[in-house]
């Protein structure tokens, strides 16, 4: 088999199994859909096999080319870490955050990183609890921040710590509703993110069914979800120490006056197959320091 001569076919080849089509992937390196055609043909003639099936709906992955992409985007990441390293480009990580988690814990810490590490470079991206289900999450950030029992394949997975939950709902709700026992839920909206799951770990733990005609709501992310619980929209499950200020300011109740157990938690998860940087394993020290300094 002949060595690889020219990078721009590996990179022309994983912009096409991204975009599952040829005249996407030239848009998107901006260049002709012949030239991606080209080096594609060029690195299956190379190698002696088919790295894409043409189909009427667009490119899909051989075996070998899922092989060689999953090597392939590696090893570019590696080549990248390679040129932060000895160039003047500033090394950088990319930490996929979520955004109640980021604005309430970590954005008043983020400070001392740099104060410790001006040389590095923090990416931000965002996500609605979904960065454990993406197909290449590892395209998206180098580590990231999930809520949820920390059961995710392809991560090393670090629980940060335990939770402790409150049922709470603005005063309005309470008074309308006369909530007194956790049978009494039954009758209010319940207000969640994702799916019931917690809910419904919440009804068993206090020796309940989730009434399968119970009143619901799915929100798009835990700030929306708090702003609706504020404005009386029903009752919600929350982290204790995310709504410490909502509850003294009385804008929430706890409507229970007691917390809950819960085997849900914040995480932070590295995809396994992802190559470590200098970067990350920095930021990776800082933060595990931070949070053995400040326990919830």
């Amino acid at each position: 088999m002949e060595k690889l001569k020219n990078i721009k076919s590996i990179q022309a080849f994983l912009a096409a199994a991204d975009c599952g089509s040829a005249t996407r992937a030239a848009k998107l390196l901006h260049t002709t859909q012949s030239s991606i055609s080209y080096h594609i043909k060029k690195l299956e003639s190379g190698l002696g096999v088919s790295l894409f099936n043409r189909t009427p709906s667009g490119l899909v992955l051989t075996d070998h080319g899922v092989l060689l992409a999953s090597y392939a985007e590696r090893g570019l990441a590696l080549i990248q870490s390679g040129l932060e390293s000895v160039g003047k480009v500033a090394e950088s990580v990319r930490v996929a955050l979520l955004p109640m988690f980021a604005s309430r814990w970590l954005s008043a810490r983020l400070g001392d990183f740099w104060v410790h590490h001006p040389d590095l470079q923090l990416s931000v991206q965002t996500h609605n609890n979904t960065y454990a289900g993406l197909e290449h999450p590892e395209r998206y950030a180098d580590l990231g921040f999930q809520w949820g029992r920390g059961d995710w394949n392809g991560f090393e997975v670090t629980r940060l710590w335990p939770e402790k939950m409150v049922v709470v709902c603005s005063p309005q709700y309470l008074a309308a509703h006369h909530i007194n026992t956790p049978h009494d839920l039954s009758r209010c909206a319940l207000l969640h993110v994702d799916d019931k799951e917690m809910w419904e770990e919440w009804y068993k733990n206090n020796g309940l069914m989730l009434p399968e005609l119970q009143p619901e709501m799915m929100l798009k992310d835990r700030h929306f979800q708090l702003s609706s619980t504020i404005n009386g929209l029903g009752v919600s499950l929350f982290v204790k120490w995310l709504i410490t200020d909502e509850l003294k300011r009385g804008v929430l109740v706890d409507v229970f006056d007691r917390d809950f157990d819960t085997s849900f938690a914040y995480h932070l998860i590295v995809p396994k197959d992802a190559p470590s940087s200098r970067a990350s394993q920095v930021f990776l020290d800082w933060f595990f320091k931070q949070c053995a300094e400040n326990v919830r």
